[in-house]
């Protein structure tokens, strides 16, 4: 049950990680034809360590999968890392894909 526990983590932590992924994705395609913001092009840039955090995590899980059941630590402590790393990679996210919007929308009042 403690594997599947962790198995089931992952699969969730890995999910979510694709979904900030495509939030940054989006946030890169959203200039139209002008400069973004330093914050959301800092975030951008860190894009590929959303598909490093996955593959930590599944080291981590085969590491767990390897091991003699008696052994094993508890997934609630694999779930309280994987979950406060994502709150960690989010919430930069939702202000880097929401400052160009803010900006649009200072730049239409300004016209």
């Amino acid at each position: 049950m403690n594997k599947f526990a962790h198995t089931l983590i992952l699969a969730v932590f890995g999910i979510a990680c694709w979904f900030v992924w495509g939030i940054l994705t989006l946030a890169s395609h959203t200039g139209h034809g002008g400069q973004l913001p330093g914050f959301t092009m800092f975030c951008i840039a860190l894009r590929p360590g959303l598909i490093v955090l996955p593959i930590l995590a599944a080291v981590y899980c085969l590491w767990i999968g390897f091991r003699r059941a008696d052994k094993l630590p508890s997934w609630v402590s694999f779930f309280a890392a994987t979950m406060g790393v994502l709150v960690l990679v989010t919430l930069p996210t939702l202000v880097a894909a929401y400052l160009p919007l803010i900006m649009a929308i200072n730049d239409m009042a300004s016209k």
